[in-house]
């Protein structure tokens, strides 16, 4: 809240709420942002209904979660402290899954797309390199960066990205219309 009054130009809300059901009302919101959230949740299809009930006719929704082959890679890495932390992910959702909910949802997907093969690298060095996520300076996550920034600036570059951020993204992100 206070982050909203200091920058905020409009109006702004902020709510604290389990999602079960959100304490909106039907048809309010033509702009809907559910980032990272549904691996967390206890039923992802209750909580796409709910953002389906909030949308108006148009709405457009941006829709992310942790891709699949990253998140087993982050589990090989990640120490053993941080994997019973509260909220952690409940779930890991498929490419195909994640489509497949939005869609029996009710929303029209407009994209479906994968992006950030150079994060799920670099987390996956950061939790070996062991150093805090506040100073995050170590040789090898500065050598990840470098070489990534080398094949980007190669001829066939992008066309390389792209399919790497295709075969392991750190999410997958769908863009959908509500009818």
């Amino acid at each position: 809240r206070a982050r909203l009054r200091i920058g905020g130009g409009g109006t702004h809300t902020a709510l604290v709420s389990d999602a079960n059901p959100l304490p909106l009302d039907d048809g309010v919101a033509t702009r809907v942002i559910c980032t990272e959230v549904l691996q967390h949740v206890d039923d992802p299809q209750q909580m796409l209904a709910e953002l389906y009930r909030i949308g108006t006719s148009g709405a457009i929704y941006l829709l992310s979660v942790p891709g699949a082959l990253q998140e087993g890679l982050q589990d090989k890495v990640l120490p053993p402290e941080y994997r019973e932390l509260p909220g952690g992910a409940l779930r890991v959702i498929d490419r195909s899954e994640f489509a497949q909910w939005v869609t029996e949802a009710g929303l029209v997907v407009v994209e479906h797309t994968q992006n950030g093969f150079f994060w799920s690298i670099w987390w996956a060095l950061f939790w070996g390199c062991k150093v805090e996520l506040y100073d995050p300076a170590h040789p090898v996550l500065d050598h990840w960066t470098a070489a990534w920034r080398a094949l980007l600036d190669m001829p066939q570059g992008q066309q390389l990205k792209r399919q790497l951020d295709e075969f392991m993204p750190i999410s997958e992100i769908i863009v959908a219309r509500k009818p």
